[in-house]
């Protein structure tokens, strides 16, 4: 997870990746599994000589943000949200003329207008299907963005703003309905996500200057994870009568008693 003794902080590395227009555009196209999907018939995992390891690849889509010299021509306004506990951040929320595929964004702060790229498909435009909140994220306060992909399905991103009011992209959320929780308990907070039915769910952190994603249900060996409020990953194959329950450590997954 994210280490509180590097020197390199999360918030300089990304506006460092800004800069230098490293940052990869949200490519809105329907949502894939990610390349570590089921390639076996699996099966709930029932012994466990040790904590189940997860494997963590490299996030490669980070939200993009650019510098804005004036207003979008011929947007025309969904939702516009001042957020006072962020700085004063002023989040506008639009469609473009003659763009009926996606919704954007932008925001206004003391160093000017930014624009946040597609933040969700254009059948899900009206104020009710977009939210703009403040979260906390890894070990950082953000602001996120999340909007619709599908009848079951939503985008989440999540973007840096320092204190001079400069903006960068950190995480990109496409893998279903997303929540932020500490879920291994170390002092950090993680992006959970989940979709589907049979449910797959997903986990990001951050290792050292970029984030990480790991699918649970290939951990587990299992058609089917769930999270649960209290924290706990309950797998199961199709056709189960119970599920088997797990908790996340920082070594990995481990059989709740």
């Amino acid at each position: 997870m994210f280490p509180l003794h590097k020197s390199v902080t999360l918030t300089a590395v990304l506006l460092i990746n800004l800069l230098v227009g490293c940052q990869q555009q949200f490519d809105p196209s329907p949502v894939q599994p990610v390349a570590n999907g089921h390639t076996t018939t699996p099966s709930p995992t029932d012994t466990v000589a040790g904590p189940i390891k997860l494997e963590w690849k490299l996030v490669d889509t980070i939200p993009k943000v650019t510098k804005l010299n004036i207003s979008p021509l011929g947007a025309t306004l969904i939702t516009e949200k001042r957020l006072d506990d962020f700085g004063g951040v002023k989040v506008s929320v639009y469609t473009r003329a003659s763009d009926e595929d996606y919704v954007y964004a932008r925001i206004s702060t003391s160093q000017g207008q930014y624009s946040l790229g597609a933040i969700g498909t254009y059948n899900y435009r009206q104020p009710e299907d977009i939210k703009v909140e403040v979260v906390g994220l890894f070990r950082e306060k953000v602001l996120k963005i999340t909007g619709g992909l599908g009848a079951n399905n939503s985008l989440s991103n999540y973007y840096l703003i320092n204190e001079r009011g400069n903006s960068a992209g950190l995480l990109q959320i496409d893998t279903g309905h997303s929540r932020e929780l500490d879920v291994n308990q170390d002092g950090s907070i993680e992006g959970v996500s989940a979709h589907g039915n049979p449910m797959s769910a997903y986990i990001y952190r951050w290792n050292v200057d970029h984030a990480e994603i790991t699918y649970v249900n290939d951990a587990l060996k299992a058609d089917s994870v769930v999270l649960t409020d209290e924290g706990i990953y309950e797998a199961s194959n199709i056709g189960d009568k119970q599920s088997k329950r797990f908790r996340l450590t920082q070594e990995g997954l481990i059989p709740e008693r």
